[in-house]
């Protein structure tokens, strides 16, 4: 045997066997599957969910909130994914955050639930909103059906993305459809940075997809793909722009953590928030505005940071098609 084979599970196929791609900055090995190719984080050393993904609170600091604000743009970005293919109707933002995509939508028009399972806090409603912090199995029998679920760079977070898909797609309406989008283990970035690319993110990221290992669990789940973006700049942008501040800064993804504010830096020094701020403005800046091009060129060759796809349920397509 190769000392880069592996005996483990795929979490996909359930085939035993992969083969080491690379090892990433925090000594996590990235693996991919023998038989169907999927890429995945060997989870076997990782520690439990309640470590990697702690229940969190917002905080009242105006600067979180200020770059949030500054971030609207590619939430309208969000939106017009989802107005080209529901313009209007009931909707599911499925790992919502903070739910402030979730937010913008129920503005919009839309019939707004975001569900979030470590978010602190009682549920809040507002008109045409309703935001739950609760783990799905125990929401599901409630949330009833959806004209457009969607799920942003949250399906490489789970362990069996093919049953999750499953699952969700029981919620969608005849005509409904549901929008994935996830980072793209063959984007330029990804060959730049290897293993120290913002978007790999591993443990927390256990699944990394390509176009092919996508679309084959939308199509394990009974999905058929109807569209496709190449160019979203929200996850381009921040994956050029962080991965570049990795290789200067200690604390990795600083910035985005200021953004997410959701208490991974709250051990963070006084001192060390200086320097980590004054750095990723001055280095910042440049990066973001070359970020811009880059991800256009590697986008028009497919090769962005983000897959994003919209697929409806096999059953309705052909429901359509007679």
């Amino acid at each position: 045997m190769n000392d880069n084979d592996l005996s483990i599970d795929c979490p996909s196929c359930g085939a035993n066997g992969a083969t080491l791609v690379l090892k990433a900055k925090n000594g996590f090995p990235i693996v991919r599957c023998s038989r169907c190719g999927l890429v995945f984080t060997d989870m076997r050393k990782a520690p439990p969910p309640a470590e990697l993904y702690p229940e969190f609170d917002q905080t009242e600091s105006r600067l979180p909130k200020a770059l949030q604000s500054t971030l609207g743009v590619f939430v309208r970005q969000r939106e017009g994914v989802v107005r080209s293919i529901k313009p209007s109707g009931r909707l599911l933002d499925f790992g919502c955050g903070a739910g402030a995509f979730a937010r913008w939508m129920s503005r919009a028009g839309y019939d707004v639930v975001g569900l979030e399972p470590f978010s602190l806090g009682k549920p809040v409603e507002a008109e045409k909103l309703l935001l739950l912090r609760e783990p799905f199995e125990s929401a599901a029998a409630r949330l009833g059906r959806f004209d457009v679920i969607t799920l942003w760079h949250v399906l490489e977070h789970l362990p069996h993305p093919v049953e999750t898909l499953k699952q969700l797609s029981h919620l969608l309406n005849n005509d409904g459809a549901l929008i994935v989008s996830v980072p793209n283990f063959q984007s330029w970035q990804s060959r730049l940075f290897g293993g120290s690319w913002f978007h790999l993110d591993p443990p927390r990221h256990m699944i990394h997809f390509e176009a092919e290992t996508l679309e084959r669990c939308l199509d394990d789940a009974g999905l058929a793909t109807i569209k496709r973006w190449e160019y979203l700049p929200e996850y381009g942008s921040s994956g050029w722009l962080q991965s570049a501040l990795n290789q200067v800064v200690p604390h990795p993804n600083y910035l985005y953590e200021v953004v997410k504010d959701r208490g991974a830096l709250r051990n963070v020094g006084v001192m060390s928030h200086g320097f980590h701020m004054t750095t990723s403005v001055l280095l910042g800046a440049p990066a973001l505005a070359l970020s811009i091009p880059l991800e256009m060129l590697a986008s028009a060759f497919k090769r962005g940071a983000a897959l994003t796809f919209a697929a409806r349920p096999r059953s309705a397509q052909n429901g359509a098609a007679s």
